[in-house]
């Protein structure tokens, strides 16, 4: 597995990253939160997303779902985030207390909205213990599995009968991609290729992205093993490309503010 993912998902815990260097690594996507509940909004989002787009990456935004009134929560998204017609949208399911009544409820309140969205379910082990083997119809019509699994690909499992396959991976979330030094990244996987990864993370019917073309360079290649709380600094010829301690990603609801 490529050490640099196809897709990056991020919040406001990864401050404003250098699309640019992001793009020139290899990434092809970023995945954004945009809300959670039903008053919380990630105010990164709109330049982060407007600079990731003019960097050439594809974008979506994600909510993250709480216990609670789901329709209401989605309506409360979809007025922030105002999707283009086909647009991906993502449902962040993973808290302790959410069912999957309240996620179908979220599922039906994007369909009532319209515009044709593509809706992906991001879970992990929530929605493989509350499915099991059983087939979801709703879901597995209307929907398409992000999972969130830190193992190796042999290893991973998720809830197949609703799901045969899924379409991103969530491999890690202590990655390092070039671009975004204040914090670990979580890392993503497509199943198929990178001109399939854009057509998924791009509204549906639109202009496809290329895929670009990496341009030839010889790698040097150097390991650095360091205590989590001592500071790093590397300098490449002279210019200084890392100078801030790695913090872990925050994972977990946000604090409203």
């Amino acid at each position: 597995m490529s050490s640099i993912p196809v897709c990056i998902d991020i919040s406001h815990h990864q401050g404003y990253p250098d699309f640019d260097q992001v793009r020139a690594s290899g990434v092809l996507g970023v995945i954004h939160k945009a809300t959670e509940g039903s008053n919380f909004i990630d105010d990164a989002r709109a330049e982060n997303l407007a600079n990731a787009k003019r960097a050439g990456l594809g974008i979506a935004t994600y909510h993250w779902l709480k216990p609670g009134d789901a329709r209401s929560q989605i309506e409360f998204y979809l007025s922030v985030v105002d999707p283009e017609q086909g647009e991906r949208v993502v449902i962040d399911y993973e808290e302790d207390g959410c069912t999957l009544h309240m996620l179908k409820e979220a599922v039906q309140a994007l369909l009532d909205y319209g515009s044709d969205l593509q809706i992906s379910v991001y879970s992990g082990h929530l929605l493989k213990e509350q499915l099991g083997d059983n087939v979801d119809d709703f879901l597995a019509e209307h929907t398409d599995l992000w999972l969130a699994q830190y193992a190796s690909e042999s290893s991973i499992s998720w809830p197949s009968g609703t799901y045969p396959q899924w379409s991103l991976w969530q491999y890690s979330e202590t990655g390092e991609v070039p671009g975004i030094d204040d914090s670990y990244v979580d890392l993503d996987n497509f199943n198929g290729s990178a001109a399939e990864f854009l057509r998924w993370i791009n509204p549906k019917g639109g202009i496809p992205m290329p895929v670009p073309s990496p341009e030839p360079s010889e790698v040097v290649s150097v390991a650095i093993t360091a205590p989590e709380q001592v500071g790093v600094r590397v300098m490449i010829n002279g210019k200084v490309v890392r100078d801030r301690p790695l913090r872990p990603a925050k994972r977990g609801p946000d604090i409203v503010r």
